[in-house]
């Protein structure tokens, strides 16, 4: 694009697990932390030719690869995720294209996207405004609370989990 003197804009889709991780998430988030880093750094790069850069943050997408993925992940993340409603595709392609239209370099489209893109959005751009202070605050005491909670319920599955370890031989009895 740079080459050939074309403006246009890159839209990249990382993850919410891509503003923090947790269990049953090893294998999947760094690379969506990746995808975050690498935006951040062509948003200030292509800034200078004219060429916008997004990136979009989903929650839950549901999808038949999500239906598989719940087949395998580990119980305690199930238990995290319940009350996670999740979106369809269609919607979260029509939030996508509202951020880009709007404008949005970080595009989130719910409460918990909204709450970790103010609390952890370091240099990046922001969607400016009064509620984006207002996630902020809640991040700053909620998420805290929550990140308890999360290893809490963790911990409750260390002999499941070092059952499920056992039985693939990986460890001792």
């Amino acid at each position: 694009m740079v080459r050939d003197g074309v403006q246009g804009t890159l839209v990249f889709t990382s993850s919410v697990l891509g503003y923090f991780s947790m269990v049953g998430y090893l294998p999947y988030s760094p690379g969506k932390f990746a995808v975050r880093g690498l935006a951040g750094a062509l948003q200030s790069e292509f800034t200078m030719y004219g060429i916008g850069v997004h990136i979009a943050f989903p929650g839950t997408i549901l999808s038949p690869g999500f239906a598989e993925e719940n087949k395998v992940k580990p119980h305690g993340t199930l238990r995290l995720e319940e009350t996670d409603s999740g979106s369809a595709p269609e919607a979260v392609a029509a939030h996508v294209l509202r951020g880009v239209r709007t404008g949005r370099f970080h595009i989130t489209y719910d409460f918990i996207g909204h709450v970790f893109r103010c609390s952890s959005r370091g240099s990046s751009p922001g969607n400016g405004g009064l509620l984006d202070q207002v996630y902020v605050l809640i991040g700053m005491i909620g998420l805290p609370l929550w990140r308890r909670d999360v290893d809490r319920e963790v911990r409750k599955h260390t002999e499941e989990h070092y059952d499920y370890l056992r039985s693939k031989g990986l460890v001792q009895s």
